[in-house]
């Protein structure tokens, strides 16, 4: 260990000996010393500046030694910082903090929390740095809430932005958004960090409409907007499908010559992907002088979700040639989720293997998900058990559902039996997996096992999700349920479903009655097949919106059989582009086909 400290040669420092360096000669030792911690990078650099500050009684180490904490902490050297605040006489409330901050950061919470009540012992008053940090040392509600009363005993921090800012993360961060809520509006002055923190919160707990309702409320009272704030509303119009408001922060964005880092970028690209807009997406991404492996991941990522199989392979390999970022295993559950969507079984396997051989990345179990998808989905449905059977993790819920998906895209009851079976186990009250087994036994026309499952389902309380369709007009977000008639035009759109009807029935359309999970006459299937949420929203799209112009939904369940069959239809009758985003994947519409090839 001693030969290694020898002959190291730090390579920031000039000298140790600094004043035989003519460029210090005639600056004070107080600056010098801290210029050479600011150039500081291996522990080593720091040990050797501490040994000048002991040996130079001029330094005042009473000065320099706080900042030496400062700088060790900064560069995660904590035991090293420990041994340094052990040498101090007097520590201050800043050193104080600095430990805590740094352990908590470290994921030492325990011994950041010791040394905040050690502080206390001293008799030392906490300012509004303490409780911050303090804060992201507390792994529960009531640690924080403890934190949250000492923040209002103390006299003047109980209105202090800093410190109830921290309060309204640390509420968030641990679910709890109705008290960072009433904390956030009991802040007098916000701040751009306030507003930003409370929108993160809810971005960050999928409360999408509560955050992008929050930032107009930041618009209308003028306050300052960031680029973090725009990285979380992107987010929420992403997830929403909120296009317009992702256009107008596009623009917000240009306007204000917001340089357009890798967060920022990778949010807008996001945003164009999710909202159906793939190609505005690639634009945008070619246009980007510099692109993080990030950057990268959603291009990838939203070409797969748009089922561009070809071109999301096409980027993967200008990603490689390009130098400039690394494939991460992110990049490989967009890879292979390109060839899933797109059928390509042989090449998704042929880049599963070469993950470890090729790129030293070891799958994990979400790789092995998309690689039982890409065999089920191709009807590979034995080799797609064998996978989960033999792969080196205990399969989880999400993997047993992916291979019931492929089950019931190939109506396999006796395999969907044995799934359900660990799905049960697993995840006792997931009502999506009761409906696909249903599914499967409807198909079957196996009609006592689905109201045997019905039955299961109510005495259990399980209640079924009910389909959920959206549809952007005029920056407006409309909502619609399977028989909605709550909508404001739902005449309109109830007279445009009679219209839609007569004309899919003038061009032998024949809907897909096994959708229905009840016993009941075929006519009262059509009916009930009619009513969907997609069709409804459809409707509403086509009173809504100027002829020819696309129609964009989104969907919160997988698009049933029957919708994807009507839908290809009205695409055709109507000359629309009709784009659909469901729970797994985009669905292009145009002229009575579908980008997905039927194979979904």
């Amino acid at each position: 260990m001693n030969n290694i400290a020898i002959n190291y040669r730090p390579h920031i420092p000039n000298s140790t000996k600094r004043y035989e360096n003519p460029n210090f000669r005639s600056q004070s030792p107080r600056l010098v010393n801290l210029q050479l911690l600011k150039k500081c990078t291996h522990l080593i650099e720091f040990k050797q500046i501490h040994t000048q500050i002991i040996k130079n009684p001029t330094d005042q180490p009473d000065y320099f030694l706080p900042k030496l904490v400062e700088s060790l902490v900064n560069s995660t050297h904590m035991d090293y910082a420990y041994q340094v605040f052990k040498q101090m006489l007097q520590p201050t409330t800043f050193v104080f903090n600095t430990m805590v901050r740094g352990y908590a950061l470290s994921g030492v919470y325990k011994d950041g929390i010791q040394f905040y009540i050690q502080m206390q012992l001293t008799g030392l008053e906490a300012d509004n740095f303490t409780y911050p940090f303090l804060l992201k040392a507390c792994t529960d509600l009531n640690q924080g809430k403890g934190v949250h009363s000492l923040i209002l005993k103390s006299r003047g921090l109980g209105s202090d932005v800093y410190s109830q800012t921290s309060l309204v993360s640390f509420y968030s961060s641990h679910g709890d958004l109705e008290y960072a809520r009433k904390v956030f509006d009991r802040i007098q002055e916000k701040n751009v960090v306030s507003w930003t923190a409370m929108i993160t919160g809810y971005v960050k707990l999928k409360e999408y409409t509560e955050g992008l309702a929050l930032f107009y409320r930041m618009q209308i009272e003028g306050a300052e907007i960031n680029e973090s704030t725009l990285v979380n509303v992107l987010c929420a119009c992403a997830n929403l499908g909120a296009f317009e408001m992702g256009k107008w922060i596009h623009g917000y964005i240009d306007k204000n010559k917001i340089f357009l880092n890798s967060s920022l970028a990778t949010a807008l690209v996001d945003m164009y992907a999710k909202c159906g807009y793939i190609r505005k997406a690639s634009q945008l991404f070619d246009e980007l002088p510099q692109r993080s492996v990030y950057t990268w991941n959603t291009i990838i990522g939203g070409l797969a979700l748009h089922g561009c199989g070809v071109e999301a392979l096409e980027r993967f390999k200008e990603m490689q040639m390009s130098g400039g970022a690394r494939p991460d295993a992110i990049t490989f559950i967009g890879v292979l989720s390109a060839c899933t969507h797109s059928g390509m079984v042989d090449k998704g396997k042929e880049y599963f293997n070469s993950m470890l051989t090729d790129y030293g990345i070891e799958p994990n179990i979400k790789h092995y998900g998309c690689l039982v998808d890409l065999l089920g989905r191709a009807g590979q449905l034995d080799e797609a058990y064998q996978v989960v059977q033999n792969m080196p993790f205990k399969p989880n819920a999400v993997l047993w559902g992916t291979l019931l998906n492929a089950c019931n895209a190939h109506a396999n009851v006796e395999l969907a039996e044995t799934v359900m079976e660990q799905l049960v186990k697993l995840e006792p009250y997931n009502d999506g997996n009761y409906v696909l087994m249903s599914n499967i036994y409807a198909a079957k026309s196996q009609w006592d096992n689905v109201a045997n499952l019905r039955s299961f389902m109510k005495n259990k309380g399980i209640l079924k999700t009910p389909g959920c369709t959206s549809i952007e007009v005029d920056n407006v977000i409309h909502e619609f349920m399977v028989g909605d008639s709550t909508h404001p035009q739902s005449k309109d759109i109830y007279s445009m479903l009679d219209d839609v009807a007569r004309r899919l029935k003038a061009v032998n359309y024949l809907p897909k009655t096994t959708q229905v999970l009840l016993d009941v006459s075929e006519e009262e299937k059509r009916q009930a097949l009619c009513h969907h949420s997609e069709k409804l929203a459809i409707a509403f799209g086509l009173i809504s919106t100027k002829p020819k112009t696309s129609i964009r939904l989104m969907k919160n369940l997988r698009a049933c059989g029957d919708c994807h069959l009507a839908t290809k239809l009205i695409s055709k009758i109507y000359d629309r582009e009709i784009i659909v985003r469901d729970r797994n994947r985009f669905h292009h519409f145009k002229d009575g086909v579908c980008s997905c090839n039927d194979y979904w």
